[in-house]
């Protein structure tokens, strides 16, 4: 199954979203043994566990994927949701002090004060029928 992906992870200032690329292969790529939990992804978790109280269920009952590393959040959403999916991320993101990475579209989506809104969604829909198209 095809997932339209997210990452999500504390940032300290603005960044282009070819420095999150960059910061989120680092991530992926790293053990970080001995760094503490960013309060901040907890704050995101639960916004996102409020909008989605499924997520605190095992993975096999969760409706997209949404694993919690130690220092980010991968999110892998079946294409008929990224959209709604999306929006309720950049929301959470944006409002509890992370940014969120979409490679797809190659953005990157700051947390307020560093953006006036979170990461739009435009686009999105685009995506997932030239992928339809594709297959």
């Amino acid at each position: 199954m095809l997932l339209y992906e997210l990452i999500v992870f504390p940032v300290d200032e603005p960044m282009t979203a070819d420095e999150a690329a960059a910061a989120v292969g680092r991530l992926a790529g790293s053990f970080q043994i001995g760094m503490r939990r960013d309060h901040r992804l907890d704050a995101f978790e639960e916004r996102m566990e409020e909008a989605w109280p499924v997520l605190k269920a095992p993975e096999r009952e969760r409706p997209f994927e949404f694993d919690k590393m130690r220092h980010h959040v991968f999110i892998g959403i079946p294409f008929e949701a990224a959209e709604t999916v999306a929006k309720v991320v950049a929301e959470a993101a944006w409002s509890t002090g992370v940014a969120v990475f979409d490679p797809e579209r190659h953005l990157v989506g700051l947390p307020a004060p560093m953006a006036d809104a979170p990461l739009p969604v435009d686009g999105i829909a685009d995506l997932m029928v030239s992928t339809d198209s594709d297959e």
